[in-house]
């Protein structure tokens, strides 16, 4: 009888053991510098119990499954949203919290909103999530703004397919461009950077308005764009992905992304990317190709370690090359490049990014400090017609940021130290223009928290430039929440940059003017100054937001780009007098009904600069643009609509007056309407879209000014205020495993 009982509980001991599982994790949040705080306290609960376990100090937990029908789990944390976890396989977690006061601009039941404001942080900043990416056919970085009003991207010319963007009414060369926090477009990619960012790679998109922390460098004047790339760690979502996009124009892309998690602490994501257009079209007969022929490559590796107490870091490597052949039809681009062989645009390609972050956080609560080093070795070899260029860069910044809290976590602050190294080659013509920058800087910055409603941001860096002296950058926002529904917002802010000139005017160089620099250059300076007001509401029992935003941009010294003074040649120099921007945009977002979005919006930009003594609307740029978005998801039968309109009002064109070619050119453009749509259909795993762009098919007239004789004096294809290509059908599938 005793082996019996024995035999009885050893079975019933065993059993259990085959019906037990022990997970382990962490749970984490993202601070505004791209780092992971601990969230130590936080509860994990099996669920539709209440049974389950408590995150340590360093936001490790243990938990433990005795019942075979737990498969899911709920983590919650005061003041971040609630996240519920399938189990499924894994025993490790890496969970990252939201904060509960990130208000949706449009709220849907049971999901997040395509694009959201930060109520909590008192940097105007504006999400874009997956959701918002596959609204239209987001290729790259530089077309993922088509539904959105914030940000505006154009072509810079009608040869070399380079796209700019525009924030706040003024160049994207004033914005802070970066990936994951690290400088990203910027020096010799100001052309075609935006391009090397694909967009099935990308997770999320912050757009900041106005003066940025002063934590991420000098560089910014009017705001800053920072691109998440998907992260290998988490632990939902797709693990593979397929992604393949084809149009009429012939442009062919492919992406595969794949994420493997090796164990609890190890996990990595390797990413894929190529880009093909080799069909020539001329749609208005001008003996120029519409848009170039381009081939690129992009690979990327990316690494998370975890150690499960303290210690996190990040690295990883990217390669790009890219090979892009415009111009006259007929033009050889193996052949000589001479005036027989006829007009011709080529911009090779080599770059290479390497990056390292590291965190270690303390068990004192908001305590951590981090380092963030990034590499960039950039090579570029053109030619423009007869003018040749090639410039070489070689790039590295490091970054070292403390962070605690003084007295209480009302009171926190960051300190640190920055080191960039910025070395350039650049030949035009022959002629070398050589330039290596070291800039030492430190920082500091204080961030008060008063409850829900009030909130601080004040810092200051100063920078120390071998070459152009002491750079004193100090920024202020400001946040107020007088009711749960209304936010106020206020910002003022300095910024420099260092021009490029070559490349970020490169569409100037597609025409027969002179480019003739008039002066030393010096660094741009610019002030910002900025207020905005969210205002949540609830009509018919649906919600919405309404966001107003007025922001003045005010130049101490700008790089002025004179078109207007000579038809024949081009004049830069820097500013001698004034240089402004002024924006107002306002902006209603709101569920008509279930699963139907609607965005509606408007922008008036007032920018002005001081050319030859005359202050002067900045030419190509619109006064007024507006948009409408709706988004209907079927969710029953697996169908999403999407479809945006457009409106770009008049921009005031260059003086081209001396032209021969330009007798039909006025002082402004026409304003003009944009019609995009897309729809997809939803499969378990896959999903199938289709969609069209310039469905109204408007184009520029004669875009190519003296295209009959591309090497005379007339020959300009640089003043672009609207689509020079024809309507586009597209379609493609992705395809993922989870």
């Amino acid at each position: 009888m005793k082996y019996q009982i024995i035999l009885f509980l050893t079975s019933v001991l065993f059993y259990n053991s085959l019906q037990s599982q022990t997970l382990n994790g962490h749970v984490m949040s993202a601070d505004e510098d791209g780092g992971m705080t601990a969230l130590p306290g936080a509860n994990i609960v099996w669920l539709n119990t209440t049974s389950g376990a408590t995150t340590k100090e360093d936001g490790s937990f243990i938990l433990v499954k005795t019942d075979p029908s737990q498969t899911q789990f709920k983590v919650t944390f005061v003041g971040f949203k609630t996240d519920t976890i399938t189990v499924g396989d894994k025993t490790s977690f890496h969970i990252m919290l939201n904060p509960v006061k990130e208000l949706s601009q449009v709220i849907i039941e049971g999901e997040s909103s395509a694009s959201s404001i930060n109520t909590v942080n008192p940097v105007n900043m504006e999400s874009l999530n997956k959701k918002e990416l596959l609204k239209a056919a987001c290729c790259n970085l530089s077309e993922s703004f088509e539904t959105n009003n914030s940000v505006d991207a154009e072509f810079s010319d009608a040869i070399t397919g380079a796209k700019t963007i525009k924030l706040l009414g003024l160049d994207g060369v004033y914005s802070q461009i970066m990936m994951e926090n690290m400088p990203g477009v910027r020096g010799l990619s100001s052309s075609y950077g935006l391009t090397y960012i694909p967009g099935p790679w990308i997770e999320s998109i912050q757009i900041t308005k106005g003066p940025g922390s002063v934590v991420n460098g000098y560089e910014s004047i009017t705001g800053s764009i920072n691109t998440e790339i998907k992260k290998p760690f988490h632990v939902e979502g797709e693990t593979f992905l397929l992604n393949l996009f084809g149009s009429n124009s012939g442009r062919y892309e492919a992406n595969v992304n794949y994420k493997h998690l090796f164990n609890e602490k190890w996990s990595t994501g390797i990413f894929t990317h190529t880009s093909q257009l080799h069909n020539k079209m001329d749609h208005n007969n001008d003996g120029f190709l519409d848009v170039p022929l381009n081939e690129t490559y992009i690979l990327m590796n990316k690494w998370n370690y975890f150690s499960g107490k303290q210690h996190e870091a990040q690295f990883g490597v990217k390669y790009i090359a890219s090979d892009i052949s415009g111009g006259q039809v007929n033009f050889d681009p193996d052949e000589e490049h001479t005036v027989e062989n006829g007009y011709g645009v080529g911009i090779n390609t080599q770059r290479f990014e390497g990056f390292m972050k590291n965190g270690f956080v303390f068990k004192k609560p908001n305590t951590s400090i981090g380092t963030i080093v990034n590499y960039v070795y950039h090579e570029q070899n053109a030619f423009y017609g007869l003018n040749n260029y090639a410039g070489t860069e070689r790039f590295a910044n490091a970054n070292f940021i403390y962070q605690s809290f003084i007295f209480n976590t009302n009171h926190n602050y960051k300190i640190g130290a920055s080191f960039m190294v910025d070395d350039y080659n650049e030949s035009f013509d022959s002629v070398n223009y050589l330039r290596t920058e070291y800039v030492p800087g430190v920082f500091i910055e204080y961030h008060f928290v008063s409850g829900t409603k009030f909130s601080l941001l004040a810092g200051i860096r100063i920078d120390n430039h071998n070459l152009y002296g002491v750079f004193t950058t100090p920024r202020l926002h400001l946040k107020y929440n007088p009711t749960s529904n209304t936010t106020f917002r206020g910002s003022v802010g300095k910024g420099y940059r260092v021009a490029n000139v070559f490349v970020e005017n490169s569409n100037v160089l597609t025409s027969s003017r002179t480019l003739i620099i008039t002066e030393d250059l010096l660094p741009e300076e610019g002030w910002n100054y900025g207020v905005s007001m969210m205002q949540s509401f609830k009509l018919n029992q649906q919600e919405g937001t309404f966001t107003l935003d007025a922001y003045r941009t005010e130049f101490v010294n700008q790089i002025v780009v004179d078109l207007d003074s000579d038809y024949s040649a081009v004049y830069i120099s820097n500013l001698h007098g004034e240089s402004f921007s002024n924006v107002f945009q306002a902006e209603v977002n709101y569920e008509a009904f279930k699963n139907f979005e609607l965005r509606v919006a408007y922008k008036y930009i007032d920018a002005k600069s001081t050319y030859n003594n005359d202050l002067l609307e900045v030419p190509l740029t619109n006064k007024h643009r507006g948009l409408v978005n709706f988004a209907y998801d079927l969710k029953k039968y697996g169908w999403v609509f999407d479809f945006t309109t457009q409106f770009y009002g008049k921009s005031r064109l260059p003086d081209l007056t001396e032209n021969n070619d330009a007798h039909f050119w006025g002082d402004y453009s026409e304003p003009y309407y944009l019609f995009l749509g897309q729809i997809t259909k939803k499969f378990k795993n896959l999903e199938i879209y289709v969609g069209s762009e310039n469905i109204n098919n408007y184009t520029q007239h004669q875009p190519i000014l003296g295209f009959e004789e591309p090497f005379g004096a007339d020959f300009d294809a640089s003043v672009i205020y609207a689509p020079i290509m024809e309507r586009k059908f597209y379609g493609g599938l992705r395809w993922s495993l989870y």
